[in-house]
């Protein structure tokens, strides 16, 4: 009698062991900011004729506050209301307007990437510069983003065989819509009225005598 009920052609399994199971994955949470240095990513295409590549993601306004620890995270505006989102602007000393890109990694992560809008990129900063460029990139190629801190830039590396990242349809179509994925990559950070707890520990903006003298002309530049 032996102890062995089962072979080894028994329990023996392939790397495509999973193809084939009647499930689905879920995306449930969608990150917010850029990929990490180890992602290969690629943005998704808006499939706006008149607003090709970046231009067809959506321009907003976002706020960066620290947290208890120091580390800084962005915050939406979210609100119709013009004279709101002007107070916002006037109020908070960190905001930017972004273009909320939306792509996924190799590993099936989404991502909401807000990469500062540059109007001239001869004179952007080397960080916004390159990270443009990188975002631009990453609408037809995998691609990656790495910090140069030394040069105040970040690096472009190009995945040279694109053929190695399976041809999913999740890496053409997004698993989840364009507003659906800004609301959770945003969940809890959208400043949407004067009652957030964001908005009502920023202090208000005082004028001093100096500048509103200056509003009447009586003082000279």
């Amino acid at each position: 009698m032996t102890d062995n009920i089962y072979s080894l052609d028994d329990i023996a399994v392939t790397s495509d062991y999973k193809d084939g199971l009647p499930s689905t994955r879920k995306y449930d949470l969608v990150d917010l900011g850029k990929p990490g240095p180890d992602d290969w990513f690629r943005n998704y295409d808006q499939n706006k004729p008149d607003k090709p590549g970046l231009l067809g993601f959506q321009i907003a306004v976002v706020v960066k506050k620290a947290d208890a620890e120091g580390k800084i995270h962005p915050y939406l505006i979210a609100s119709k209301d013009p004279t709101f989102r002007a107070a916002c602007i006037e109020r908070f000393r960190k905001t930017q307007l972004v273009r909320l890109v939306y792509g996924i990694t190799t590993a099936y992560k989404l991502f909401i990437w807000p990469v500062p809008v540059i109007e001239d990129l001869s004179t952007a900063i080397g960080w916004h510069a390159t990270g443009h460029e990188i975002a631009d990139a990453a609408m037809t190629r995998w691609t990656q983003i790495v910090s140069d801190k030394a040069n105040s830039r970040y690096t472009h590396i190009d995945l040279d065989d694109q053929s190695q990242v399976p041809d999913k349809d999740v890496f053409k179509t997004p698993p989840i819509d364009y507003a659906t994925a800004i609301n959770r990559a945003f969940k809890g950070r959208m400043i949407d009225s004067e009652d957030h707890p964001v908005y009502k520990n920023a202090g208000s903006v005082v004028q001093t005598t100096f500048s509103k003298n200056k509003l009447k002309g009586s003082v000279k530049s």
